[in-house]
């Protein structure tokens, strides 16, 4: 590799000779044939700049630098169309964006932030993006895979009207996921541009703030699919609508992605696993764990929903199912559905999340033909009811079960557990209420998943483990899918 000029001396030319090393190490350089391709299309589209022949390939790379250093957008564009998948072009992508920021950037920056910076690539890159541009977008472009890139691609964008830039706000964030050394370099920066900027308070401000405690990430972002019944007389078909939803600044976007008709009961699980895969594919790039919930009638609730297929077996595979990968929960249609109830709902679920050592688990045991009344009565006394163990699963064969379900929904509770395939006995209920008990309650759905993977473990004698049937039933009230009105959940990406 050519050795370049310090950055901090001389970033441009510091990025002229990267970009050479990347174009003549590009295969596309080394043929003849697509070089010449190459430089007819670069004429094409630079049609003020010509754009000379060189035989050899660092020639010719040299050349495409000199006339393409100040428009690499198009170079890139171009090079993308001959070989769209090549490793080249995410550094290329990031060399563009230095381009762009050296007049906004210090010496300092190049010679020390940029190799403390792009050593780093930390899980939470994500999020420490969306915390950065206030949650404008989900996560940033799939070329950004160190914090320099990051910080890169937020030089220059627009800073609020009162605050710190994106770039100063993301490093303040990045500061408590680095070491000690990129750490200094990261306040000594911030401080010098602070002082320039007069934004010394806004500075201290927010340090104080991500200090105290302001920088814990939503873990997860997710996809919500709903299924609805179809009301036509004698109808068994239904409406499967899916969305994706992640935490902003100003609380939970949820976006409709797509919606089929007419899914029979038997098509359920297809449907889903396609919806699974397209999630997958347009959310590879993302840094933020999955989870997968499933709105639905009541009854559907106790379909085996976390064993759906995600991916079916193959030659050398064997299927994988959607509880190896995420939390899986339900959620109540039915309840989505009644307004009226919503207040209710509401009220547990604030005081679940605000004290979730103080949340209590109520365990359901028939006892004559009131039970149900009686049942509601004694949820609706304690707002600190948040959770319902049924005394057994809601099926066509235990309308009971159905029952108790939604008069759970209708006091409010966002949480109801059972078990798929027997009664809830007393070994069933301890091991629920240590799941739920000292605050674990607020993270219920993890430890489902992990009773899931456990009873997985035990292949083929699954069914010997509880996780193998645990069924949750985990409503926000504050992340339902139609949080915008119809004309604004069409299509729109996440």
């Amino acid at each position: 590799m050519t050795q370049h000029p310090s950055p901090g001396a001389d970033p441009r030319r510091h990025i002229e000779g990267e970009l050479v090393d990347l174009l003549s190490g590009m295969h596309l350089l080394h043929q003849p044939d697509s070089r010449r391709l190459l430089v007819g299309k670069l004429r094409e589209r630079l049609s003020d700049h010509g754009v000379n022949d060189y035989d050899n390939p660092r020639m010719q790379s040299i050349e495409i630098v000199r006339v393409c250093l100040l428009d690499l957008a198009t170079l890139i564009e171009v090079l993308a169309f001959f070989e769209p998948a090549a490793a080249h072009l995410g550094p290329l992508h990031r060399l563009r964006h230095e381009i762009d920021a050296v007049e906004l950037l210090t010496a300092e920056d190049w010679t020390e932030l940029r190799p403390a910076l792009s050593a780093h690539r930390p899980d939470s890159l994500g999020w420490l993006y969306q915390r950065a541009t206030d949650h404008k977008t989900a996560t940033p472009p799939s070329w950004c895979v160190s914090a320099w890139d990051v910080f890169v691609y937020l030089t220059g964008q627009n800073a609020p009207a009162h605050g710190l830039p994106p770039n100063m706000l993301f490093l303040v964030l990045l500061e408590y996921e680095v070491d000690r050394a990129t750490a200094r370099v990261i306040r000594e920066r911030n401080r010098r541009q602070a002082s320039l900027l007069d934004l010394t308070e806004d500075l201290d401000l927010r340090r104080a703030r991500v200090n105290a405690g302001d920088r814990t990430p939503e873990p997860y972002v997710y996809l919500v699919i709903q299924v609805e019944p179809d009301l036509a007389p004698g109808s068994t078909v239904y409406t499967v609508s899916h969305y994706r939803q992640w935490q902003g600044a100003q609380g939970w976007h949820s976006r409709r992605h797509g919606q089929l008709t007419d899914v029979a009961h038997a098509d359920l699980e297809s449907t889903v696993e396609r919806i699974v895969h397209q999630m997958e594919i347009e959310w590879s790039d993302r840094r933020a764990d999955v989870a997968v919930e499933l709105v639905l009638p009541v009854e559907l609730l106790n379909e085996d929903v976390a064993w759906w297929r995600k991916e079916p077996a193959s030659a050398h595979l064997e299927q994988k199912v959607l509880a190896m990968d995420y939390p899986v929960v339900v959620r109540s249609l039915n309840r989505l559905r009644q307004p009226e109830w919503h207040r209710a709902w509401r009220r547990r679920w604030e005081h679940l999340q605000a004290e979730p050592a103080h949340s209590r688990l109520f365990r359901s045991r028939p006892d004559g033909a009131a039970y149900l009344t009686r049942l509601e009565a004694e949820l609706t006394a304690d707002p600190r009811w948040s959770t319902l163990l049924l005394s057994a699963a809601p099926t066509p064969g235990n309308p009971l079960g159905f029952k108790e379900v939604m008069t759970a929904l209708r006091a409010g509770l966002p949480v109801i557990v059972w078990h798929r395939t027997r009664p809830s006995d007393t070994e069933f209920w301890e091991e629920i209420r240590d799941m739920t008990a000292d605050g674990r309650i607020a993270r219920l759905p993890v430890h489902a998943r992990q009773a899931r993977l456990d009873a997985l473990a035990l292949e083929p004698h699954a069914d010997r483990h509880s996780g193998r049937h645990l069924v949750v039933l985990w409503d926000d009230p504050d992340r339902t899918p139609e949080l915008h009105p119809p004309g604004d959940r069409l299509g729109r990406p996440a």
